[in-house]
């Protein structure tokens, strides 16, 4: 799909679960999937997902994300939380930094629970890309390990 063909869409961040399924499909929009590097949970949880509801989407970089908003091919932000409390709420790494740029380029906001998702199974760290490590045991030490994101309801409103 070229850039140009995309007018409306939204974007999903985290394991989609089987209520954010739903609302996604009666949104009836063209789904942006990024990677969710590290654990890859894009390509390898929400794209079986959306392909088993027959739900159109696209596939791309995290990076990628910023584009998109920049050229206002993205109306909303669906998001999927581990855990939710009078503050805010908890997301996968990456959560917060997608929340402020959905909030910076005013898309509206959806929240779901995420899927019941075992990450154990995933790349656990920027290290790895597939299970294939691609950078030297020296370097080891300036990877970050990803960690929960705390993200509070002023930003998600």
């Amino acid at each position: 799909m070229k850039l140009k063909d995309i007018s409306s869409s939204l974007f999903v961040w985290g394991a989609i679960s089987e209520d954010g399924l739903n609302y996604i499909k009666d949104k009836n929009k063209i789904v942006i999937v990024p990677e969710n590097r590290p654990y890859l949970i894009g390509l390898k949880w929400n794209v079986p997902l959306l392909e088993s509801k027959g739900i159109r989407f696209v596939y791309c970089t995290d990076n990628m994300l910023g584009i998109l908003l920049f050229k206002r091919k993205i109306d909303e932000l669906v998001i999927f939380y581990r855990e939710v409390n009078d503050s805010g709420m908890f997301g996968i790494c990456g959560s917060l930094y997608v929340s402020i740029l959905s909030k910076l380029h005013n898309l509206s906001i959806k929240t779901f629970p995420q899927g019941r998702i075992d990450l154990s199974y995933f790349d656990e760290d920027a290290s790895k890309l597939g299970g294939k490590k691609f950078i030297t045991q020296e370097s080891d030490n300036s990877v970050v390990i990803p960690e929960d994101e705390f993200i509070p309801w002023e930003i998600l409103r």
